[in-house]
């Protein structure tokens, strides 16, 4: 457990930090954080094979990124415009490709690009592992790619981070049925879990990697959880009432994680973390800001951004 609340705790301060930074005015346009949801890319990331799987993304992106390459520094250089960062600073909060990840802000986009991508791979040993969101699943893009996925049985694993609201909008409040009848209508395998159950949540992402490795089919994981942040930086979560707030941070998967650490080790991960983020937001902050004279040098490397 020591590792996993590391990870966790990591993506959660500098999630805190970028609000604070948006906030003061350093970093400029907007952001999507995931306090609250950060066990979901780490666990999910533990059972990656970087050389053979790919990985597509949400605009909600940040801990999946940070689960995926453990480079804060990147990351928060992309996010200030910075040529230090894993695009030269041109991708920002959303739009950020790495090795096998990419993502962009699109609601729901990436669902229709991993199927793409996994239909490529149909021979090929690796897999496609697709994040997704409840506000997305109602795109009708992405029903139409769950449809075609099904059809042409392509090696990918959807992974749904169901935080209930779709913005500041409860998505029962908008969507008919449920998740599991609308994905087993089109015959895809399903299963769900909670965020707040960190053993079964493992658990069940360890065997749909599994069923999609061996059996080369799609697999839909549910995973009910929670935002402790807004949709974007300037939410309030005024939609949501105070003993539904109260709710979550009681279940907050972070402190379950920390009753299983002395107090010593607990303060020790937490400063040592909090010295390396407040590290990387500096070194990020003196870096050099992509010049027009610049976007030259990153023509001659464009495959590094687009070749999977």
């Amino acid at each position: 457990m020591t590792r996993l609340y590391e990870q966790c705790y990591m993506i959660r301060a500098f999630e805190k930090r970028v609000e604070e930074e948006f906030e003061k005015g350093v970093m400029r346009g907007t952001t999507h954080g995931c306090i609250g949801q950060e066990i979901i890319p780490v666990l999910t990331m533990n059972y990656v094979e970087k050389d053979k799987d790919v990985v597509t993304g949400t605009h909600r992106c940040h801990g999946q990124i940070l689960a995926y390459t453990g480079d804060p520094f990147r990351l928060v250089s992309e996010m200030m415009g910075k040529k230090s960062g894993f695009n030269y600073g041109m991708g920002g909060s959303q739009h950020i490709k790495y090795e096998n990840y990419i993502t962009n802000g699109v609601t729901g986009g990436m669902a229709a690009v991993g199927a793409g991508i996994a239909f490529s791979m149909k021979k090929k040993e690796g897999i496609v592992i697709s994040f997704l969101g409840d506000g997305g699943f109602q795109e009708g893009y992405v029903q139409e790619t769950l449809n075609m996925a099904q059809t042409f049985q392509v090696p990918i694993l959807y992974i749904m981070e169901n935080n209930k609201y779709a913005m500041s909008t409860c998505t029962e409040n908008v969507s008919s049925g449920t998740v599991q009848s609308r994905v087993t209508a089109i015959g895809m395998q399903y299963n769900c879990t909670s965020s707040e159950n960190i053993e079964e949540l493992d658990e069940k992402i360890n065997k749909a990697f599994c069923f999609v490795r061996t059996e080369r089919k799609p697999f839909f994981l549910e995973v009910q959880t929670f935002r402790l942040c807004g949709h974007s930086k300037s939410d309030e979560r005024e939609y949501m009432t105070e003993d539904e707030k109260q709710k979550n941070a009681e279940n907050d998967p972070l402190l379950k994680l920390k009753r299983t650490l002395s107090l010593e080790k607990i303060r020790q991960i937490e400063g040592e973390i909090d010295l390396l983020i407040d590290d990387v937001f500096r070194r990020a902050d003196k870096e050099q800001e992509m010049k027009f004279e610049d976007y030259q040098e990153v023509k001659k490397n464009a495959d590094s951004i687009t070749k999977l």
